[in-house]
């Protein structure tokens, strides 16, 4: 369930209705601290304490989930920002057999969806080029790609 919403707002209605259950109504239920609901706030710490964890446990890849600016500090750490040209992108999505609708759709909608909820939850906007080590441009290929980051992590880890 994170991986679907992990990088979206939450919709009005359901921030409506989160605030009902938390006592904007007579006789209303436990405070929030006792509610365990999966809001974007709540996503947003989880996230962090999963990214430092996974990064506790040993050498690991981390995706996305604000693991750019939770780990901003750390020098063991090699950040990479990976992005293409809308078109591509949708081009891409379309041969993964997405329909040629729905894949500008998710191109439109998905970018957008992570930029607010970085804006919001990390006062940040996205991306944030000083925050990572190197940036590729996917069109390249992803075997070219692939290349590339592992030879800048050979190159810092030695």
């Amino acid at each position: 369930m994170v991986d679907k919403i992990g990088w979206r707002e939450d919709p009005a209605v359901y921030r409506v209705f989160l605030s009902f259950l938390r006592g904007a109504f007579e006789g209303g239920l436990p405070p929030t601290e006792r509610l365990a609901l999966l809001d974007a706030r709540r996503i947003a710490t989880v996230s962090e304490a999963a990214v430092n964890q996974a990064l506790a446990s040993g050498p690991c890849v981390i995706v996305g989930r604000g693991s750019q600016y939770f780990l901003r500090n750390r020098k063991d750490v090699f950040r990479t920002f990976l992005y293409a040209s809308r078109d591509y992108k949708i081009h891409r999505l379309i041969t993964a057999g997405l329909s040629e609708e729905k894949a500008i759709t998710d191109v439109d909608t998905i970018d957008a969806d992570r930029a607010a909820f970085v804006k919001r939850h990390l006062k940040l906007s996205w991306p944030e080029p000083h925050l990572y080590n190197a940036m590729f441009n996917t069109q390249m290929g992803d075997s070219y790609v692939a290349e590339m980051l592992v030879h800048c992590i050979q190159q810092v880890a030695s």
